[in-house]
């Protein structure tokens, strides 16, 4: 009766590394940071690759090419650091 006790309060407290990818609170924290960095990425990508079509005078539709491509680009990218990061501050708790 005791173990099953201090087993039930060692998995409420979140000792342990496996708990940290077991625990549904932070896969949620690290699926939300990843999906609000490609947000913010995706949409500082794209005024970004507007911007830089325009300088440098990009001819007809390879401007909606570039402007898309920064935009993955940005997006997956900050998505991926902010979803490190979430998971970085998973860890520590």
């Amino acid at each position: 009766r005791e173990s099953e006790r201090t087993q039930r309060d060692t998995r409420r407290r979140g000792f342990g590394r496996r708990d940290m990818f077991t625990d549904n609170r932070c896969a949620n924290r690290v699926i939300t940071g990843a999906a609000l960095g490609a947000t913010v990425g995706g949409a500082v990508g794209a005024v970004y690759g507007t911007y830089e079509s325009f300088a440098y005078k990009i001819p007809g539709m390879l401007k909606v090419r570039h402007i898309g491509r920064t935009t993955l680009g940005s997006g997956t990218l900050f998505g991926l650091f902010l979803a490190a990061g979430s998971l970085i501050q998973c860890g520590r708790r």
